[in-house]
C-alpha cells in the first residue's frame, strides 16, 4: 500500500471529476507511481496483472504490433489522460514519463464503494474500443492523407488551439504509415497553406480544409 502523501490529488484527472472528494482522498492509498525512460515499455509489478494507469507527465504511445513487426498506434497519451490494460496493445513511453497506477483488484473494490466509478470505467473502455475500431477501418479503407487528417481531428477534440504537439514519427505511427510518407503529405499541405510545420509540432492554419477531405469520404 502506498503512502497517500506521495500521491497527488486524483481530481487532477478528468476521469475522477464528479466523484465524492472523500472517496478520492481515501483511494489515494491504492495508487502507486512509477517512472519510465524514453522508449521504455510500461511494465508494472507482477502483483498487478491488470492495471489502470494515469499519465502524470510525459507521453505514452498505445500501439499494436503485427507478427511481421509493423506497429499500429491507436493513441498518444499526454499528462492527465488514462488507459486500461484490458486490451492487447502495448504502452511505451515516448519521452521520460511518470504515471500513477492502480491494480484492477483495488479498482474493483473502489467501484464497490462508489458504483458511479463503474460508469467512468465503461466510458473509458468504450473510448478504447472506438480507437481500435477506427484503426481497423482506417487501415482497411482510407488513404494515408485521409488517415492523417483524421488523426489531426481526433487530437483537436477538446483543444483550445490549433497546435498538434506530435512529431512526424508519432504522426506516422498513428496513421499506420511511414515517416517519409507523412513528411511528403505535410510538406504538400504546407505549400497549400493548410499547415505550418515546426520542430516537434504542427499548427493547423486551415483545419476546415482537412475536415472537408474527411467529409468527402462519405459523399
Amino acid at each position: 500500500m502506498s503512502n497517500p502523501k506521495t500521491i497527488p490529488d486524483l481530481d487532477r484527472f478528468a476521469f475522477f471529476h464528479g466523484l465524492p472528494p472523500a472517496f478520492l482522498q481515501t483511494w489515494k492509498r491504492n495508487f502507486s507511481r512509477m517512472s519510465f525512460a524514453k522508449r521504455q515499455r510500461l511494465v508494472f509489478p507482477s502483483s498487478c496483472s491488470d492495471v489502470i494507469f494515469f499519465v502524470l507527465s510525459g507521453k505514452v504511445k498505445i500501439a499494436y504490433t503485427s507478427e511481421d513487426g509493423k506497429e499500429f498506434a491507436i493513441a498518444i497519451l499526454s499528462a492527465g489522460e488514462v488507459y486500461s490494460e484490458h486490451s492487447l496493445a502495448l504502452a511505451t513511453a515516448i519521452e521520460k514519463t511518470e504515471v500513477l497506477y492502480v491494480s484492477m483488484a483495488d479498482f474493483k473494490a473502489m467501484m464497490d464503494e462508489c458504483p458511479e466509478l463503474a460508469r467512468h470505467l465503461v466510458r473509458l473502455l468504450g473510448k478504447i474500443l472506438r480507437l481500435t475500431n477506427d484503426l481497423i477501418v482506417d487501415l482497411a479503407f482510407r488513404e494515408t492523407s485521409s488517415r492523417l487528417a483524421r488523426v489531426f481531428r481526433r487530437t483537436m477534440q477538446g483543444k483550445n488551439d490549433n497546435a498538434i504537439y506530435l512529431t512526424h514519427e508519432e504522426l506516422a505511427s498513428l496513421s499506420g504509415s511511414t515517416r517519409q510518407t507523412i513528411n511528403e503529405i505535410l510538406r504538400h499541405w504546407e505549400q497549400q497553406g493548410i499547415v505550418a510545420l515546426h520542430r516537434g509540432y504542427v499548427v493547423l492554419l486551415l483545419p476546415e480544409r482537412l475536415w472537408e477531405k474527411i467529409s468527402h469520404e462519405y459523399s
